[in-house]
């Protein structure tokens, strides 16, 4: 039997994936992850991102990582600071 999951744990498990995605993609402040990069990422690592993804960006763009594109994500100054250790 598979292990059901509670809506709320596949948000934060998308949202973290959307964050390895422009890690391992080396996306920068201030670039886009465009979603033609992003879908078939989320779509290898984490297939139930379909049902979520829209919540998943809306979290990450509540925390400051992302700002919606018209072709994807951009990373926010805040993004990489997390994604990448840069606390000041």
């Amino acid at each position: 039997m598979e292990e059901l999951h509670s809506e709320a744990d596949n948000i934060e498990n998308a949202a973290q994936c959307i964050i390895e995605a422009f890690k391992e993609m080396q996306v920068q402040e201030g670039e886009t992850l465009r979603y033609q990069q992003l879908y078939p990422y989320l779509q290898e690592r984490y297939p139930k991102y379909k049902d979520v993804q829209k919540e998943a960006e809306h979290h990450l763009t509540k925390e400051g990582y992302i700002n919606p594109a018209p072709d994807g994500l951009m990373l926010t100054q805040v993004g990489a600071d997390f994604m990448y250790g840069r606390n000041d």
